[in-house]
């Protein structure tokens, strides 16, 4: 089929570059998408409007759904992450910050959680990569 025939929707709601769009697995579950404005749209994908707006902070680069928490992460080009439930109440705020050895977090450019565990992967433009957990990790 062409592409004008097997389109189901098309939303233009977002203001600016759409850095992520997420399809819930859930049979009842929404489309998540995101601009680089910070703008956090949820659709239900039999309305042609979103069904629930979230605002986060500007200058995304970067965001990851968790599949089982209800928690989502934005990842932004000023050096910070922050991690949200689905009521958009911060849970956590990772911020870059200068330390004995350096720099500790660069402009994020990928975020990626793992799908059991509360572990998130962070990818940034100075090379690095880095692993984020809720639970701390015993030695």
């Amino acid at each position: 089929m062409g592409p004008n025939d097997c389109r189901v929707m098309t939303y233009r709601e977002h203001g600016a570059w759409v850095v992520k769009a997420h399809l819930q697995k859930e049979t009842d579950g929404h489309i998540i998408s995101v601009s680089v404005n910070g703008d956090v749209r949820f659709f239900e994908p039999r309305s042609p409007d979103s069904v629930n707006v979230l605002q986060t902070v500007k200058g995304l680069t970067a965001l990851d759904i968790h599949p089982q928490a209800n928690l989502f992460a934005c990842g932004s080009m000023n050096q910070f992450i922050a991690v949200y439930n689905a009521n958009g109440d911060v849970i956590s705020n990772i911020k870059y910050y200068d330390g004995f050895m350096g720099q500790r977090i660069g402009a994020i450019s990928c975020l990626a959680f793992h799908p059991h565990w509360p572990h998130l992967a962070v990818g940034s433009n100075d090379y690095y990569m880095s692993i984020y957990s809720a639970e701390k990790r015993l030695r």
